[in-house]
């Protein structure tokens, strides 16, 4: 009668230890990750107006790269730049960087507006080409500082 006694006067008890754990583990995962997304940029986008009735604006021709399948660029349908290494996109750069402030030097001597001599890039790339060719003009272009790049499809 002893074991059949000691039976029956345990009490069950439920451990809410590790309930309690994961209580808290979702609780700072759900904290973490509310807080990493940062609310998105607004773009900076400046829009054309209309032209004033007689302005004669005259824009500078833009600098085109073109991107072929194999990787090899092209530069205003003409100098070629083979398989796209480091070397030769330093040397895209020192181009884009040459043009870049030539024409800001027009713009500081007067010679042009900003509308008129703003360096732009136009970026035409193969369908067939690798991206990391596009992104070593598109990093040619950030170290030579353009800041308006196009892309035509």
């Amino acid at each position: 009668m002893s074991a059949l006694k000691k039976i029956l006067s345990e009490e069950d008890t439920v451990d809410l230890t590790p309930m309690i754990d994961v209580t808290f583990l979702l609780l700072i995962y759900f904290m973490v990750t509310t807080m990493l997304k940062q609310p998105e940029a607004e773009l900076a986008i400046q829009l054309p107006g209309k032209p004033k009735p007689g302005a004669n604006i005259k824009v500078m021709p833009r600098y085109k790269v073109m991107i072929e399948e194999l990787g090899d660029v092209y530069i205003n349908g003409g100098s070629l730049i083979e398989d796209g290494s480091d070397i030769q996109m330093k040397e895209l750069a020192a181009l884009l960087k040459e043009e870049r402030e030539g024409r800001d030097a027009m713009i500081r001597t007067g010679r042009a507006t900003k509308e008129e001599a703003e360096l732009v890039v136009e970026i035409e790339s193969h369908p067939g080409a690798e991206h990391q060719s596009t992104v070593s003009v598109l990093n040619a272009c950030g170290l030579a500082g353009v800041k308006r790049i196009t892309f035509v499809f």
